[in-house]
C-alpha cells in the first residue's frame, strides 16, 4: 500500500507534465520549420526581369570559378530570357488584408498568362522563376511573378510558411486579378510552380477547377511525408514531427497537413497537368513527383498527365570550394529540352 502511495503522485506528475514537454519541443520544431526569410537569399538585391541569373549563396552561378554539368548555352545566353519593359501590380487579398507584390508582362492579350509561384523562403526574384517565365515570355506568353505572403515584398501575415495551406489562396487571389484587371479568360491562365510552390499550385488546383493547366516543378505530394523529411533536412529529430503538427494547431492555428498536393491528381478530369523531378533530388525526394503520376494513373486520367524525370546534379564554386544542388535544377542542366516542353505544354494545353 506505501509503494501505492508513493508511485501515485509521479504517475500524476508524469501525466500532467508530458503533454507539456510534448507541446513544447513540437513548438521548437514548429518554429524551425515554419520559419520564413523575406530577404530572398540575396535575389532582390542583384535580380528584375530586366537583368537576373541564377543565385548559389549569394552569388550568381555565371560568376562562379568553377561550374559542371550546367547547360553552357544558359550561363553564356543568359540574357535571352530577361523581360524587359515589366511593370509592377501590387494585389489585395481582399478579405485578409493582405498585399502581394507582383512583377508581370502583358505582350498580347489573346495569348495567354501564366502564373509563376514560388518555393519556400524564395521570392518573385528567384531565378528558378524568372528563367522560364522568360522561356514563355520569348514564346508570346504573357506572364507574371509575385511573392507569396511572408516572402519578399509581399504582407507579412504571421512570418510562418505554411507549405501552401493559407498560401493557395494568395494564388487564386492573383488568378482572380488577371480575370478582373486584364480580361484575361479562366480557361487561358496557367500555372507553374517550384519547390512549396508546386505543392502550393496543386493544392490550388485541386481546389479550384477553374484553373486548367499547371506545370509543378520539385515540388511535394504528401504533407505528412514532407514535414518529417523537412526535419530530417534541418538535422531536427524526425519523431518530432507529429509534435510539430499539433504545435502548429495551437500555437498558430494552422494545421499544416489540411489539405495534400496528392489530391490534385485525383481531381484532374479533362485538364492539364505536368510534373517535374531530378532523379536526385534531396530537398524534395523524387517519391512525391512519382506518387503524383502513380495516383493520375490509378485515376485513369494519365492521357492529361505528362511527367519527366530525369537526372539532375549542377557542382558549382563559387568561392567556398565545390558545392552541388540537386533541387529544381533540370532547368539550368536540361535548359533546350526545359524550354521545348514548357512551351509546348501550355501552348497545347491553353491554346
Amino acid at each position: 500500500m506505501g509503494f501505492k502511495k508513493e508511485i501515485m503522485p509521479i504517475l500524476v506528475m508524469l501525466i500532467v507534465i508530458t503533454p507539456t514537454l510534448y507541446y513544447f519541443a513540437g513548438k521548437q520544431v514548429y518554429d524551425v520549420v515554419a520559419h520564413t526569410n523575406t530577404d530572398c537569399w540575396g535575389n532582390f538585391d542583384q535580380n528584375t526581369p530586366e537583368q537576373f541569373a541564377p543565385l548559389r549563396n549569394e552569388v550568381p552561378l555565371n560568376e562562379s570559378a568553377n561550374s559542371e554539368n550546367i547547360s553552357s548555352d544558359i550561363m553564356e545566353g543568359l540574357n535571352q530570357y530577361w523581360w524587359p519593359g515589366f511593370e509592377n501590380a501590387t494585389i489585395e487579398i481582399e478579405d485578409e488584408g493582405l498585399m502581394l507584390s507582383a512583377w508581370f508582362l502583358e505582350q498580347d492579350e489573346s495569348m495567354p498568362w501564366i502564373i509563376f509561384v514560388h518555393g519556400i523562403r524564395g521570392c518573385k526574384s528567384s531565378g528558378s522563376l524568372l528563367i522560364p517565365s522568360g522561356m514563355l515570355a520569348n514564346a508570346g506568353f504573357n506572364v507574371i511573378v509575385f511573392d507569396l505572403r511572408d516572402h519578399g515584398e509581399s504582407s507579412i501575415d504571421d512570418n510562418r510558411v505554411s507549405g501552401g495551406q493559407d498560401e493557395w489562396k494568395d494564388v487564386i487571389t492573383v488568378f482572380d486579378w488577371l480575370i478582373e484587371e486584364k480580361g484575361a479568360q479562366p480557361d487561358k491562365i496557367g500555372l507553374f510552380g517550384t519547390s512549396m510552390g508546386a505543392g502550393t499550385v496543386a493544392i490550388a488546383f485541386s481546389l479550384d477547377d477553374r484553373l486548367q493547366s499547371v506545370w509543378l516543378d520539385s515540388g511535394y505530394a504528401d504533407m505528412g511525408a514532407i514535414v518529417v523529411e523537412e526535419l530530417e533536412f534541418q538535422g531536427l529529430p524526425t519523431f518530432l514531427g507529429g509534435a510539430g503538427i499539433f504545435a502548429g494547431k495551437i500555437s498558430a492555428g494552422q494545421n499544416l497537413i489540411e489539405y495534400y498536393p496528392l489530391e490534385a491528381a485525383t481531381e484532374i478530369d479533362d485538364r492539364h497537368m505536368y510534373v517535374v523531378h531530378g532523379n536526385q533530388d534531396k530537398r524534395v525526394r523524387l517519391h512525391h513527383g512519382e506518387q503524383m503520376c502513380d495516383e493520375a494513373t490509378l485515376e485513369g486520367i494519365s492521357e492529361n498527365v505528362d511527367c519527366w524525370f530525369e537526372d539532375s546534379v549542377i557542382r558549382y564554386d563559387v568561392g567556398e570550394g565545390m558545392e552541388s544542388d540537386e533541387h529544381v535544377t533540370l532547368m539550368l542542366t536540361h535548359t533546350d529540352e526545359y524550354e521545348t516542353r514548357l512551351i509546348d505544354f501550355f501552348t497545347n494545353s491553353l491554346m
